[in-house]
């Protein structure tokens, strides 16, 4: 049984998440104690269980010790043998966090598979939609992943409601080297849910003044149908990509000013945008072969990955102190 120290690092659910994807790409049962212990209220909160629950059902695994406040699980995957899958969150949970540690397990499958996850699509503290569609799934096709989505419905905080499909094909992963590109050209999605129209506008408005010169902006402004009201701005352009939630009392120009910020953050000096260095972690160790990326920096969601993931894999993960990142 392979063992984790949930302190490990930042002490928070990232270590939860990658060591039980690798678990199960692997086929081995994992003991990960002191989980979250880095956390002002440690052990298992409702987003984590829910991450448990569904690579238990994902693999057929077992599952035992999985309960809120529980600083201590043991997990054994069963085969994985593909079909369809569906999970429904129960509240506006991030369907694509939930993607982040499932997708890996989906494309070692002898078989194609289809997951069907309902929640919450745009949400804080997660990749919206648009980046997980735009610049996540881009990227690790990269390696070799076979993927696609497709967004069913929209969910925003607190009703969720949303649903995402997500169909695999097996893969085999190999090791590449992504470079920096100096792209011209930058897309974007505004949506919103029962707001007045005049509020995606002035988003709009602020996002081509701060990127226009720059950019070559293209994108979509539209109303969608949600079972409650919601707003959403995400701004990309090839691996590097920001995005800002609407929230009560937060002002358009604010959420328009935080994706900007967010998406040129990323474009100093990195190949990748710092967010998805940490997302493309588990496919280099995964991956054959060698894997080179650099990033304007490494989060601490990325730092504690890699240990994390050097454990597990053995492999040799260096994360430079300039931004450049090796695996071999």
């Amino acid at each position: 049984m392979l063992e984790v120290d949930g302190s490990t690092g930042e002490g928070g659910g990232q270590v939860l998440r990658t060591a039980l994807s690798i678990a199960c790409v692997l086929g081995k049962p994992v003991r990960i104690n002191n989980i979250r212990a880095g956390r002002e209220n440690p052990g298992l909160r409702a987003q984590h269980l829910t991450v448990c629950r569904l690579l238990a059902k994902i693999t057929g695994g077992k599952l035992s010790g999985a309960d809120i406040g529980s600083q201590e699980i043991a997990f054994a995957p069963a085969k994985i043998s593909g079909g369809e899958f569906s999970f429904d969150i129960g509240t506006a949970g991030s369907c694509t966090l939930l993607l982040q540690a499932a997708l890996p397990v989906l494309l070692s499958a002898p078989e194609p598979c289809s997951l069907r996850i309902k929640g919450g699509t745009h949400v804080r503290g997660a990749p919206t939609y648009e980046y997980f569609s735009e610049v996540f799934l881009p990227a690790i096709r990269r390696f070799g992943a076979k993927c696609e989505c497709e967004l069913v419905s929209h969910g925003f905080y607190p009703k969720g409601g949303g649903e995402i499909v997500v169909r695999t094909k097996p893969s085999e992963l190999s090791g590449c080297k992504i470079e920096k590109e100096e792209g011209k050209q930058a897309r974007y999605s505004i949506i919103s849910s029962s707001l007045p129209e005049s509020v995606a506008a002035r988003e709009e408005k602020i996002l081509k003044e701060t990127l226009g010169k720059k950019f070559e902006l293209q994108g979509i402004v539209a109303p969608v149908h949600s079972s409650c009201a919601g707003n959403a701005l995400t701004v990309w352009s090839g691996t590097h990509g920001g995005c800002a939630i609407g929230e009560r009392g937060k002002p358009a120009e604010q959420v328009a000013g935080e994706a900007c910020k967010d998406f040129m953050s990323g474009l100093e000096g990195g190949a990748v945008d710092c967010h998805l260095a940490d997302q493309l972690l588990i496919y280099a160790a995964l991956a054959k072969g060698k894997t080179g990326f650099s990033a304007h920096e490494f989060t601490s969601h990325a730092k504690t990955n890699a240990e994390v993931l050097r454990r597990m894999t053995g492999r040799n993960i260096i994360l430079g102190e300039e931004g450049k990142l090796e695996v071999f």
